[in-house]
């Protein structure tokens, strides 16, 4: 029969008091470490409760972050149960960044409790709601940490492109080594975990050189026992020579005895598991029972009692290969308790193989045969779980992006609804202004000059009255006749620019038609300097260079003024304006007359 065996582990990037997880779980919450809490990372001192305030309701953020201590140290069911609590509230207030936090948080939980397809689940909708809140650093907190439930379940390719697109996200948090550090650390479990040894090598080698960068001691022992791990199996796997595996082991062993020293006993459990991993198949029996010895003891002061059963596992199968037979089947029966409490199919598989090894052993035949069924039948139910659990991931994701895929078909619709509602008004605003400025010069139109002109009429001081101004472009005729009608429009033209030039921004100017101008002066200017302005116009348009326009070419425009007197409509005043321009004409025209 085969020997129980199980994947490499390693640490995650786990704060203090963090639980120790068994094979399936490895290397998951403490890309959230430190994550949710407003400042640098800092060594969590204090055990978390599971007690609210004693008065009134406890602020979102912090139940948020009580929920996460609460998991991160151990009292996983009571942290998943109150983040379970929470959402309600998270969703209500429609925070995506609370709602990524308590998805993110209940995604930890349900690892812990080995209910991948729920982790997978929350996992998916966690990374969309940190996606929607723009927060890049725990987006990519949660798609590290993802990849690596991912890559457990077998899901290689899924777990790969989940970690590329992560490590395109990268270059936003170039300034945040620590976060950097936390990424690279899950990257090398993701890669360990697809027996991508290199891979692992290189993450973590990038771990050691971005811990130089920061003052935080948990995080340098994680990166530094990674390192070390991987590197001690990958040589025992690749069958160096017994020396380099010793020496491996021996500088393995040191950061181990210092991490007893220094109470880390959470991150001692899982190294030192597979550090007595490799001095068993060396065959040096007494070191492996040392190592398994300081994990129980490691797993004890840390009080996590059920991820005990990995280690008993270990015992029995050193004692068993020893020979001692009596100690094996109480390190089996010990083991097969705190399986069955923890509920992991995979060790409680490993478990009920060891066992069926050990009945062998004393020529139990038939209770041999009895426990390698139950190997059998729990490996069995293993393998569909993990199947229901890449169902549940698939449909998760597939819902995920069609959520996505449905707000962004709203985002567009909105987007194109905007851009018609714009067009719309663009074209409104240009029917307005095609209705009220002549389209030639630019300048108001008749229907503008007689809207604004009674406005103009308001403004003035009180017994000045408005004065008003025709203007008609000499042999404007002849200038079509001789040079085209082309030409004469780029003099209408022409003509608007100097009379805008030389007027004032409140004067109104208009083109009343053909070659007639009409301008209403604004508030303040009497007809003596109304004259004057009118004069300084004609000056202008006489001396213009016309003849860069066309060879002799010459304009002159003639202009007639009026008062609007006490009691005589606008159309009263243009007309008496109008005769003023006339007396222009037959006096010689380019000139400024006023009517009397």
């Amino acid at each position: 029969m085969p020997s129980p065996r199980r994947r490499a582990r390693v640490a995650p990037t786990e704060a203090e008091h963090a639980p120790v997880r068994s094979p399936g779980e490895l290397g998951f919450a403490q890309i959230v470490g430190a994550a949710y809490l407003p400042s640098a990372p800092k060594r969590v001192r204090k055990r978390p409760t599971a007690a609210p305030p004693e008065t009134g309701e406890e602020p979102l953020a912090d139940a948020l972050e009580r929920a996460l201590l609460m998991v991160r140290g151990g009292q996983v069911e009571a942290g998943l149960a109150l983040s379970q609590k929470l959402w309600p509230r998270a969703a209500q207030a429609d925070d995506a960044l609370q709602m990524g936090i308590c998805q993110h948080v209940m995604a930890i939980g349900y690892h812990y409790s080995g209910k991948l397809k729920e982790a997978l689940t929350t996992g998916h909708v966690g990374i969309e709601l940190f996606a929607r809140a723009g927060d890049t650093t725990r987006r990519l907190r949660l798609m590290s940490l993802h990849a690596i439930t991912l890559a457990q379940l077998g899901q290689a390719a899924e777990a790969m492109e989940l970690l590329g697109r992560a490590v395109e996200l990268l270059p936003q948090i170039d300034g945040e080594p620590w976060q950097q550090c936390v990424f690279w650390n899950n990257a090398g479990s993701v890669y360990e975990t697809l027996n991508q040894t290199p891979e692992a090598l290189a993450a973590w080698e990038r771990c050691i050189a971005l811990s130089a960068h920061f003052d935080e001691p948990s995080m340098k022992a994680i990166s530094r026992g990674n390192l070390l791990t991987i590197r001690l199996t990958s040589l025992h796997r690749e069958k160096a020579d017994r020396e380099t595996v010793l020496a491996a082991y021996a500088e393995q062993r040191r950061h181990l005895d210092a991490l007893v020293q220094e109470e880390r006993h959470h991150l001692v459990m899982n190294w030192a598991a597979e550090a007595a991993d490799v001095m068993i198949q060396l065959g040096e029996m007494e070191e492996a029972r040392a190592l398994l010895h300081m994990g129980l003891k490691c797993g004890a002061a840390a009080g996590l009692g059920p991820k005990r059963a990995s280690l008993e596992l270990q015992f029995a199968h050193v004692e068993r290969l020893s020979g001692q037979l009596r100690p094996a089947a109480a390190h089996v029966a010990e083991a097969l308790a705190l399986a069955n409490e923890s509920q992991d199919l995979e060790l409680l598989a490993r478990v009920h193989l060891e066992n069926s090894l050990l009945q062998e052993a004393q020529s139990h035949w038939r209770a041999a045969l009895d426990c390698y069924k139950r190997y059998a039948q729990t490996r069995e139910a293993l393998l569909a779980a993990q199947a229901e659990a890449r169902s549940q991931a698939l449909a998760a994701r597939v819902d995920v992006e069609r959520n996505r895929v449905d707000a962004e078909l709203a985002r567009l619709r909105s987007a194109e609804l905007q851009r018609q509602v714009e067009h719309l008004a663009r074209q409104a605003g240009e029917l307005k202004r095609q209705a009220l400025e002549d389209p030639l010069t630019g300048l108001a139109n008749r229907r503008q000059f007689e809207r604004r002109i009674d406005q103009l009429r308001g403004e003035g001081p009180p017994g000045q009255p408005l004065v008003l101004m025709i203007g008609d472009i000499d042999h404007f005729k002849r200038i079509n006749d001789r040079y085209s009608h082309t030409q004469g429009d780029e003099v209408l033209r022409t003509i608007g620019r100097l009379m805008r030039d030389h007027l004032r921004p409140h004067d109104v100017v208009a083109r009343w038609g053909g070659e007639e101008f009409v301008v209403g002066f604004g508030a303040g200017l009497t007809l003596a300097q109304a004259l004057t302005v009118a004069d300084r116009l004609r000056g202008a348009i006489e001396r213009h260079a016309w003849a860069s326009m066309a060879p002799a070419l010459s304009v002159t425009m003639s202009l007639g003024l009026a008062e609007c007197r006490v009691g005589d409509t606008i159309a009263d005043t243009l007309q008496r304006a109008d005769e003023a321009l006339y007396e222009c004409k037959r006096g010689g025209r380019n000139q400024v007359r006023a009517a009397p």
